[in-house]
């Protein structure tokens, strides 16, 4: 057997050999891949319109809150539809406004969870009202405020619906 006869037995697996590694190596190539960008947090934007909502609850400004509700935008209260659109949620918070004073507001952000243009906050209010009367009432609500992206990027609240807080139990039964 000659030098050249081993040559060309081993020809086939040696050109294999070169084949593979040449697809392997483009296959490892990054051009024409897609490039995967994070994704900006956004929750500071969320947490601020969140704020500002509790902020003009807390000095019963109708017209503050109808303000970031989107032209949909829906308030529920334990379940039930109570308006929808700014000029229905506004004339439905006047009218809440008209028959209690709130005394004090403690409100929570508890988490927030954004997908893409919708966000969803939950959290705690804690209020503390007075009637014409004078009679005084303390009511702890869980909220849910859902936020939607609007085209020109601002958010505003898609539904904001609030259920009473369970009863904290005490002690042991």
């Amino acid at each position: 057997m000659t030098d050249g006869m081993v040559f060309k037995k081993a020809g086939f697996p040696c050109a294999f050999l070169i084949v593979c590694t040449a697809i392997t190596l483009m296959a490892c190539s990054t051009e024409g891949k897609a490039v995967v960008t994070p994704t900006p947090d956004r929750s500071p934007e969320i947490r601020t319109g969140m704020e500002k909502y509790n902020q003009c609850f807390s000095q019963m400004n109708a017209d503050c809150m109808a303000s970031l509700f989107a032209p949909n935008g829906e308030i529920y209260a334990t379940g039930l539809l109570q308006a929808s659109g700014p000029g229905a949620v506004k004339g439905y918070l006047d009218q809440a406004f008209n028959s209690a004073l709130l005394d004090s507001l403690s409100a929570t952000i508890d988490s927030t969870v954004i997908n893409g243009d919708v966000a969803v906050v939950r959290g705690t209010y804690d209020e503390k009202t007075s009637d014409s009367s004078g009679k005084n009432n303390e009511t702890k609500l869980l909220y849910t405020a859902e936020w939607i992206a609007q085209s020109d990027g601002q958010w505003l609240l898609s539904r904001i619906s609030t259920i009473p807080s369970p009863p904290t139990q005490t002690g042991t039964p």
